[in-house]
């Protein structure tokens, strides 16, 4: 604890920001060694200067901070059971030291297993989510936990809180909420029972000290811890505003994935999943659009024999009603028997596809190929071809393999 209560001092006299250079100061001052913040506390404030790390508003406050704030702060957490880990402690998050602005200190309150596991997958989407996204993030969550995954989200309602019961549905399957204010603060009181829940079997987190207030500003902070713990980041359901957009685009800069659900095109509360799919992100249609990506990388840590194919009945996507689904109801019903001998065919939509998608499949038809090389051989950017790609795969005439290959999609 004593090591710890330099952390805590640190971060008391820093304060709670996702602005704060932490790799910089600790670089500085000995790197994310056990002693970096005992020796910012030891030293004078000519060598805090020349460091060249700290503003003069953060140097008035090295200054002014007293380690006996930090003292109160270690005691309230051993009194409620809440461990205190740094950059130093063995579990603390590993993919968050990647980041230039990781946390100096996080509370949590659980078991601490899971915070150190190796493929984490975040799900996030708004608050105000339609029961048709609750039960997508709920059994999206449950599938990917069951194939060995710790899904990260925020604790909220909507979204957030189907994707946790998700996972805690499954027997074994751990989850992790990051908290936008103090793990003692009574916010969200009618979630207390799942952030219990939670901590029975995975870890409550937070980066705020105690009886920290869930202000607005603290959310976007917290989000980077959200996309930081994780391999990706999916999003379920968010408008054009959408706070978890923030923390999509908080996992883009950090370099990890983005993955959307695509909804209803002229739904205002998907805007922002959509234009997602649109700039780049891979559109999530089940479990293994996400898991494909890391089977090869982390073939000890997941079973994809576990993952579900589609989520729901076995014939039906997680998506919203399919546009090919559409033309396909309204064409004669064809009798019981045609209908199992040519699957394919029912499936095809009424016309050829046309402009870039019909390039698209004309380059596929050829050999399979990387997103990349159909940017290079079209010439469009990266987000249209994505968007006719994402059309393609609606309409059954594409699909995706791991590595962002893809390839005409044909019976086997």
């Amino acid at each position: 604890m004593d090591d710890a209560l330099y952390w805590v001092w640190l971060q008391c006299a820093l304060g709670v920001s996702s602005s704060l250079r932490t790799q910089d100061i600790l670089a500085a001052f000995g790197g994310k060694g056990e002693n970096a913040a005992e020796r910012i506390h030891a030293a004078t404030d000519y060598d805090r200067r020349v460091s060249g790390v700290f503003t003069g508003r953060q140097l008035a406050r090295l200054n002014q901070a007293q380690l006996s704030a930090a003292e109160s702060i270690a005691e309230e957490c051993a009194q409620q059971q809440m461990h205190i880990l740094t950059p130093q402690s063995a579990d603390y998050p590993l993919r968050l030291l990647e980041l230039v602005n990781h946390p100096l200190v996080l509370y949590a309150k659980g078991s601490l297993g899971c915070l150190r596991q190796h493929l984490g997958i975040a799900v996030v989407g708004t608050r105000r989510a339609d029961r048709k996204s609750i039960d997508i993030a709920g059994r999206l969550s449950a599938s990917l936990a069951r194939a060995g995954c710790v899904i990260v989200s925020g604790g909220a309602m909507g979204i957030d809180s189907a994707a946790h019961r998700g996972v805690l549905s499954v027997p074994g399957g751990q989850t992790v909420a990051v908290l936008g204010c103090g793990i003692r603060f009574n916010y969200l009181m009618e979630n207390s029972a799942l952030r219990e829940s939670i901590a029975a079997s995975g870890a409550v987190v937070s980066e705020f000290p105690g009886n920290t207030p869930a202000l607005a500003h603290h959310f976007p902070i917290r989000n980077r811890i959200i996309s930081g713990m994780a391999a990706g980041t999916v999003v379920v359901e968010a408008g054009e505003r959408s706070g978890s957009l923030i923390t999509a685009e908080c996992a883009a800069e950090q370099g990890r994935d983005v993955f959307a659900v695509p909804g209803d095109a002229f739904g205002s509360t998907y805007t922002g999943a959509n234009k997602l799919i649109r700039d780049g992100a891979k559109p999530v249609f089940s479990a293994m659009d996400v898991l494909e990506e890391y089977e090869l990388i982390f073939p000890e840590l997941l079973d994809m024999k576990r993952a579900e194919r589609h989520l729901g009945s076995s014939a039906a996507p997680i998506l919203a009603p399919q546009p090919a689904a559409k033309e396909r109801q309204r064409r004669p019903t064809a009798p019981r028997k045609t209908q199992q001998k040519e699957p394919a065919a029912a499936a095809q939509p009424a016309s050829p596809p046309q402009g870039l998608e019909g390039t698209i499949v004309a380059l596929l038809a050829k050999d399979a190929l990387h997103v990349d090389a159909i940017c290079k051989s079209t010439g469009e950017r990266l987000g249209a071809v994505f968007t006719a790609l994402t059309n393609l795969e609606m309409d059954g005439l594409v699909r995706q393999l791991p590595g962002k290959l893809y390839e005409i999609a044909t019976e086997k």
